[in-house]
């Protein structure tokens, strides 16, 4: 039952043509790289790897955030969800269906967004491309958890989405906020609001560590920095399952 759910997911997605508009999606994003790659005096070639990457990166994370939000609440206003959990599957293998469904479409979105970069005219490290890839697809699939959490938790579709990329944008901000704090406050004020942003920068995954376009010229990360990504990401991954579990299961369908 739970691959018949993963199936019925990932049909799901072509149906709504999620491929056939990822696919539109890259070619515009490379195509505008491209173009304004061309107009740097110097390394055009790495300009537009920069360009493409940055670009395909925040395209991906919105188009599955979307999707997955969109379809959760379709699901519930259809009544889809109601029919499944009368079927013989637990809440559990529900939210492990979908969860893995959604893992599914972020790892073809993570190697084909690598294939993409990978044929962009200009030199590129293959154990920097495969390292950016993986940690792309580690940020993905942070989100569509994320994405999976708001969409069963509120009610909106459109509240929903504001959620999870005010989430995008507090964690790809994060670094820097914590950078600010360093160097320390002015007033009072300031003090209690950098000791709340410490707090919040617990929970809080480093996205900007995450698939950053440097890693496509320059050398690889660190050993260090993919482990604190991939923990860092399976630990969060993690935290926001639960608490979906948790809401999930006190709802009475």
């Amino acid at each position: 039952m739970l691959l018949l759910l993963i199936k019925y997911i990932l049909k799901a997605a072509l149906r709504d043509r999620l491929f056939i508009s990822f696919i539109i999606l890259i070619a515009i994003s490379v195509s505008l790289s491209i173009f304004l790659g061309s107009a740097a005096v110097i390394e055009t070639d790495q300009f537009s790897m920069v360009f493409a990457g940055a670009g395909l990166r925040l395209a991906t994370n919105l188009m599955l955030i979307l999707f997955v939000v969109f379809y959760i609440r379709r699901a519930f206003e259809a009544r889809d969800i109601e029919y499944l959990l009368s079927r013989p599957i637990t809440k559990l293998q529900f939210l492990f269906a979908h969860f893995f469904a959604f893992i599914i479409l972020t790892a073809i979105a993570s190697i084909l967004v690598s294939l993409v970069i990978a044929v962009i005219p200009s030199t590129v490290n293959q154990n920097s491309l495969a390292l950016w890839g993986i940690s792309l697809w580690i940020e993905l699939s942070i989100m569509v958890t994320v994405a999976l959490f708001f969409a069963l938790v509120l009610s909106s579709a459109v509240t929903s989405s504001l959620a999870s990329f005010a989430f995008y944008v507090l964690a790809r901000l994060i670094g820097d906020i914590l950078g600010i704090i360093e160097h320390g406050a002015s007033s009072t004020a300031m003090t209690i609001l950098e000791k709340v942003m410490l707090v919040i920068s617990i929970f809080i995954p480093r996205i900007d560590m995450m698939a950053q376009s440097a890693w496509l010229i320059y050398p690889i990360p660190s050993a260090n920095d993919l482990t604190l990504i991939l923990s860092q990401g399976i630990i969060f991954i993690g935290f926001v399952l639960a608490a979906a579990y948790m809401d999930l299961n006190k709802r009475q369908f």
